[in-house]
């Protein structure tokens, strides 16, 4: 058993040049999203709540989090980074730096949601980080993020 056990898992962007751009914001946070979540699987890790950080180019540093069923899945996760995103981008200044960190973590793995999930999405969860693990964690990314 270890001396200590991880309290989050998290990530941050700073940006070469402060943007606006909401298209590049929204891509750069879906990354990030899939690589800690693909990290939280790994670890046979699950969440509950997801945080979302924003610094403006004036350095002012917003942070907003939401609690939810406990999930490992990129889709789940990156709905909500999205939303809290939405919710913290009001400003409509130069954005800094962005940054998602999952806190709550249990040990286990992913229960399916009668309605909403599936044998096969768990499968494709599944091979999608076999070729992770085997190819690194950039071989296999979401097509959103092109």
């Amino acid at each position: 058993m270890p001396l200590w056990e991880q309290k989050s898992i998290s990530t941050e962007r700073t940006f070469d040049t402060d943007t606006s751009d909401l298209k590049l914001l929204n891509n750069t946070l879906a990354g990030m999203v899939e690589r800690a979540a693909y990290d939280l699987r790994k670890e046979e890790k699950l969440t509950s709540c997801v945080t979302v950080k924003i610094r403006y180019s004036n350095f002012d540093t917003h942070t907003l989090q939401q609690r939810i069923p406990y999930t490992s899945f990129d889709h789940k996760l990156i709905e909500v980074a999205r939303s809290l995103f939405l919710r913290l981008y009001q400003r409509r200044m130069l954005i800094r730096l962005i940054g998602v960190k999952f806190s709550h973590l249990v040990h286990g793995t992913p229960q399916l949601n009668l309605f909403e999930d599936t044998p096969e999405m768990v499968r494709l969860y599944q091979a999608m980080d076999k070729v992770r693990m085997r190819y690194g964690k950039q071989s296999l990314i979401r097509a959103v993020r092109l």
